[in-house]
């Protein structure tokens, strides 16, 4: 058996994506992820596909193998959710374009089970906008939710090109779960990218509603959510997530988004994303390496999720409080092993009950 990774600090994978969900995005299955995540020193990981919980089945396969191979691996089910604030007044937008480009106008698309992501962070068209939101299940109750969840966004009355949910929703299905801010494209970083023209005041004012509604469905299950990349916006807003979630008593997780199952597989990843986007503004030839990239995304451990603070935050010239991110680096590991379940999800055969006529045999 080939000898584990060790990491001086404690951290859990809580936001991943493989190609079983994240078409175009994510590479590589569950398995080679969790696999990878154990060698690297990690004994849990969630997978967070987009808008589903189509990799779930692979995760529970491989769970029990890991077992049965004496191997203590803890497999976290949850999905990237697509998030808008109000759906009645999203689809009272989408009928009245409808009606207003009849035969020409917006065209339905299909709930296949999956979408192609996009990276499009600006578009303001408000069919097409939507926030990124980290929904990880801590028991059979809230994984029964996120399935809840995930058959009620793909209903046609909420998929336009992507699958929806809104607060009203996560009000009705929250319990059971533990929620993040996301990514770039998450419920803060949209507070930002709408709101920074305006000024200061106006992000943190969004960032403070935004803070307000999820504290009122998830409590302290809520959660702002920093990454570490070469991306200047992203220190941006993780100064601001971290800055709203102390002013009102919200903790903060780093995660590593990871996107395929090891560090060498970064440019077949480049590879597989740019496939989806040929002819669309994506340059054609592939970076010389990981650093021109300018984010690293496979599942990363402790010590390496501090490399990657220091290495990006150094990079972008941003500074931080060191405490503040180790904090937000360890408290994962804590949510993986004490707040969230270890549980293979029900698969009981529920058979509907009848009535049998009196004289009659089943």
């Amino acid at each position: 058996m080939t000898e584990r990774t060790k990491s001086s600090i404690p951290f859990v994978g809580l936001h991943a994506h493989s190609v079983a969900g994240s078409p175009f995005d994510g590479l590589g299955y569950p398995q080679a992820h969790m696999d990878f995540a154990y060698s690297n020193g990690m004994n849990a990981m969630a997978l967070t596909e987009h808008g589903n919980a189509n990799g779930l089945s692979y995760q529970v396969l491989h769970a029990k193998k890991m077992q049965a191979e004496g191997k203590d691996f803890k497999p976290i089910f949850g999905l990237e959710a697509y998030f808008v604030k109000d759906l009645d007044v999203w689809r009272e937008e989408y009928e009245r374009q409808a009606a207003e480009k009849k035969n020409k106008g917006v065209k339905k698309v299909g709930s296949q089970g999956t979408v192609v992501e996009s990276e499009d962070r600006r578009i303001q068209d408000i069919l097409k906008q939507r926030s990124h939101l980290i929904l990880l299940a801590q028991n059979q109750e809230g994984l029964n939710n996120i399935f809840e969840l995930v058959s009620k966004s793909f209903k046609p009355e909420n998929f336009y090109r992507f699958p929806r949910i809104d607060y009203k929703m996560l009000r009705e299905h929250s319990s059971g779960i533990i929620a993040a801010s996301a990514c770039l494209s998450g419920v803060y970083s949209n507070d930002y990218w709408r709101n920074k023209d305006d000024g200061e005041e106006a992000v943190l004012d969004a960032m403070r509603e935004t803070t307000r509604n999820m504290k009122s469905i998830f409590g302290d299950r809520w959660h702002g959510e920093i990454q570490w990349n070469a991306i200047p916006e992203q220190h941006i807003i993780n100064k601001y997530v971290i800055r709203v979630c102390q002013e009102m008593g919200v903790e903060v997780i780093s995660t590593a988004d990871s996107h395929y199952p090891s560090p060498d597989a970064w440019k077949d990843r480049e590879l597989y994303r740019r496939l989806a986007w040929l002819g669309k503004g994506e340059a054609k030839e592939l970076p010389g390496s990981v650093d021109e990239v300018g984010y690293e995304l496979y599942p990363k451990n402790g010590d390496q999720m501090w490399e990657a603070y220091k290495k990006f935050s150094e990079k972008c010239g941003a500074e931080y409080d060191d405490d503040v991110v180790m904090r937000s680096i360890t408290l994962t590991a804590d949510i993986a092993n004490n707040r969230i379940e270890g549980f293979i999800p029900d698969t009981t055969v529920r058979l509907p009950d009848f009535v049998v006529p009196e004289g009659m045999t089943e």
